[in-house]
């Protein structure tokens, strides 16, 4: 994937996700994403706060040190949460097969995303990739860089916000200024909306 963010024709999201704990039985409770549009075009944002299906409330995970990092409470996600279904239906609307979307953390967050997709009875649209394949083309000077610039920001631990703050990063090292970002419109209908 050569030269990814000098495309025209491929939109790049970076994704991000909270969730109940870590570790089996855990499940997702915010999806952030930052849509990278071109370079003249400021990086979108959007993420929702989802609400735990019964089966996640019954036999899941929660960890009251996760909810400590992110802080989102069990009983905000059940009652601010949107349902997994309109959760899955906005991905997928926003994440077609033509935008390439990262992580970085694809083990994790890919596990989060078919535990989603399932309890949704949807099928996921789009295809995760480990955040690397939009730095394979940089020189080893713009991998400090990028790595400089992640450890002077702090990690928000809120799924939109994080997915703001490695995109940004990401494109101010392949722009070589910082750009400007501006928040997703969301559909009629969103609840939980990252605050």
């Amino acid at each position: 994937m050569k030269n990814i963010l000098n495309r025209s024709d491929r939109q790049v999201a970076v994704l991000d996700l909270e969730a109940s704990a870590l570790g089996t039985g855990s499940y997702p409770i915010e999806v952030g994403v930052g849509l990278v549009r071109g370079s003249g075009k400021p990086i979108a944002t959007g993420s929702l706060l989802i609400r735990p299906d019964k089966a996640w409330l019954r036999d899941g995970l929660w960890s009251e040190a996760s909810a400590a990092i992110h802080g989102i409470s069990l009983e905000r996600a059940t009652n601010e949460g949107s349902p997994v279904e309109y959760v899955c239906d906005w991905l997928n609307a926003l994440l077609r097969s033509k935008t390439i979307v990262t992580t970085d953390a694809p083990r994790y967050d890919q596990d989060w995303l078919d535990t989603l997709f399932k309890a949704a009875g949807r099928e996921q649209q789009f295809t995760l990739y480990n955040i690397e394949v939009l730095t394979g083309d940089f020189s080893s000077d713009q991998h400090r860089q990028l790595a400089y610039l992640l450890s002077c920001t702090p990690v928000p631990h809120r799924a939109g916000a994080d997915a703001l703050r490695l995109a940004s990063k990401l494109m101010e090292v392949h722009l070589g200024y910082p750009p400007r970002s501006e928040t997703l419109e969301l559909p009629p209908g969103a609840l939980g909306r990252e605050s």
